[in-house]
């Protein structure tokens, strides 16, 4: 059985609730700490405007940087794992798609089964291009009905 379909739910321990809002507590009041000793403390301050504030810069484009390769290498594999599908699709799916495709048109009546002799290439522009004749539209057209002229 999946692990989406299990009957077991996840379930946490009371004390290990506990341990994470402790934990979280600890966090919040350092965090705390910290920044009451940077507003109050000038040493502090500008030891801190040195070290992080100086490199502002630099941190936005490491950031940048790292993003920008994350992103072009998941899109590369994301391709990647598109173009073996498709060919994979392409390659076990049309037989049994032809097949049943056929076996479907020969049950309907008053249909006669044609087989299907290839499959057009998604590339070619041939594949877009319908073959079906002209269709032309009759719209009529309202007569014209002209006001009456008194002669008086």
């Amino acid at each position: 059985m999946g692990p989406a379909r299990s009957s077991q739910k996840a379930v946490t321990p009371g004390s290990v609730k506990v341990f994470m809002l402790v934990e979280a507590g600890i966090i919040g009041f350092l965090s705390y700490w910290v920044v009451s000793e940077y507003i109050y403390n000038a040493y502090f301050q500008g030891y801190v405007d040195q070290v992080l504030l100086s490199h502002g810069t630099t941190y936005t484009a490491v950031l940048g940087l790292g993003i920008g390769l994350a992103g072009s290498a998941v899109a590369a594999t994301l391709y990647k794992n598109l173009q073996r599908a498709k060919r994979s699709l392409e390659a076990v799916a049309a037989p049994r798609l032809r097949g049943a495709v056929e076996k479907m048109l020969s049950n309907l009546p008053g249909t006669e089964a044609h087989p299907i002799t290839s499959l057009p290439e998604s590339n070619s522009p041939l594949a877009q291009v319908s073959e079906s004749p002209p269709v032309t539209a009759i719209v009529p057209v309202p007569e014209r009905v002209e006001p009456k002229k008194d002669s008086g």
